[in-house]
């Protein structure tokens, strides 16, 4: 892992850390890739809450401690909406 990958995953963690469920809810809606029921039910691990994308496609993910879990993209993504 590079450099680069470890500080976004940091930036990432940092950022996902500060999320409440509430957040979590309006990313997935915001992003309209999942409904809200998906996003608190999706409990296979490894999988992006959001884009339901394995963690072998899109690297590390954090949880927002209820079971939710965001990849790097889909927060970076929400960031710059």
């Amino acid at each position: 892992m590079s450099d680069d990958d470890q500080e976004l995953d940091r930036e990432i963690e940092s950022l996902a850390s500060q999320l409440d469920d509430d957040k979590m809810d309006a990313i997935a809606r915001r992003l309209g890739l999942r409904d809200d029921e998906q996003v608190y039910r999706t409990q296979a691990d490894g999988q992006c809450s959001f884009c339901g994308r394995p963690q072998a496609e899109v690297g590390a993910m954090v949880s927002n401690g209820a079971g939710a879990r965001i990849c790097g993209e889909c927060l970076a993504s929400f960031r710059s909406s």
